[in-house]
Order: C-alpha cells, then sequence, then structure tokens
C-alpha cells in the first residue's frame, strides 16, 4: 500500500518554539554531517576519484533541507535547515571555511524550490528525494565557479548526474529519517 504524504493542513509560514528548536536541532546533526563528509569525500576521491566521491558524499552535503522539511513542514524549512547546517559547519570549521555558507543557502534554495514545485502539500520520500536531487545544481555550478572543477561537457554531465542521484537518495533517507522521528 502506498501511502500519500498529503498534507491538509493549511499551509503556514508561522514557526512555532517547537519548529524552532527542530530548526536548532537538524541545524546541528546537519552541520556535523557536513563536518564529517569531507573526509567520506575524501575517502571516495581516493579509491575512485571524483565520480565516486560525488556518488558517496554529495547527498550528505544536501541532507540538511530534506531532513528540516520533513520535520516541520513549513516553508522555507527546507531552505532554513540546509542554511543552518551549513552555518554550523562554517563554525567548526572545515576545509571549506565561508564557501561552506555559500553553498548551503543555494543548495538550501534549490531544495525548496522542490517543496514548492509541490505546492507545499507532499513531504514524503519523493518530496526528500526532489529536494536532495534539486541541490546537485548548484552545487557543481559552484564547485565549478568557486574552486575552479571545470572539465570537459561528458564529464560535468557526469559530475551532475553522479550528484543529482546521491542527492536523491540522501534526501529520501532524510525524509525516511524524520518520518520515524515523528512517530
Amino acid at each position: 500500500m502506498v501511502e500519500k504524504h498529503v498534507s491538509t493542513r493549511k499551509l503556514s509560514l508561522k514557526y512555532t518554539a517547537i519548529d524552532f528548536a527542530m530548526l536548532a536541532i537538524v541545524a546541528v546533526v546537519s552541520g556535523i554531517i557536513f563536518w564529517a563528509t569531507w573526509f567520506i569525500y575524501d575517502l571516495g576521491k581516493g579509491i575512485g576519484g571524483p565520480i565516486v566521491a560525488r556518488l558517496i558524499s554529495y547527498g550528505l552535503w544536501f541532507i540538511g533541507a530534506p531532513l528540516a522539511a520533513s520535520l516541520i513542514r513549513k516553508p522555507l524549512a527546507g531552505f532554513l535547515g540546509e542554511t543552518l547546517g551549513a552555518l554550523v559547519e562554517t563554525i567548526i570549521p572545515t576545509i571549506g571555511g565561508f564557501t561552506n555558507l555559500i553553498y548551503g543557502l543555494a543548495q538550501g534554495a534549490a531544495s525548496e524550490l522542490g517543496y514548492a514545485i509541490l505546492g507545499y502539500k507532499r513531504w514524503g520520500v519523493g518530496a526528500g528525494a526532489l529536494a536532495g536531487a534539486l541541490a546537485a545544481f548548484p552545487c557543481v555550478a559552484l564547485d565549478a565557479i568557486l574552486f575552479g572543477e571545470i572539465a570537459t561537457v561528458e564529464v560535468m554531465t557526469i559530475w551532475l548526474v553522479a550528484a543529482i542521484v546521491s542527492g536523491g537518495v540522501y534526501g529520501a533517507i532524510a525524509s525516511m529519517a524524520a518520518k520515524a522521528i515523528r512517530r
């Protein structure tokens, strides 16, 4: 039986104290995951180069948005979850430094677009996968702009597809985790 994740609640931008507390928890958890992902990325790069690194790690850097959105189920939750997670990662600090926040803003906006496309009515696994996959686009673009990771069109396409797949998988996992937490 396929469970529908369509909300019958009226769409509200009003955040409660519990919503803000959940955002804070998601930010810290995501920030720590983002920090740890640097090690996973380096391991993947050492094993199989940039494509393997992107496949196993990029979605972890996109996880803040689907986790926050699936828990809070309000507009802007995805954007805030990803952005605040990136802020925590920046404060820790990591190799990316301040650029982590730039990525968080862009990836959070792209992920939020996924929920907006769905009319803020779906918060399940499919919505999380879409949000995670959409974060791949600004990520790969920022890699090219900020770090000069530019290759042939074919290689850039493979990198983008790897990031989309990774983002979709981890976005779905984040939504499943949120569902388990909400129970």
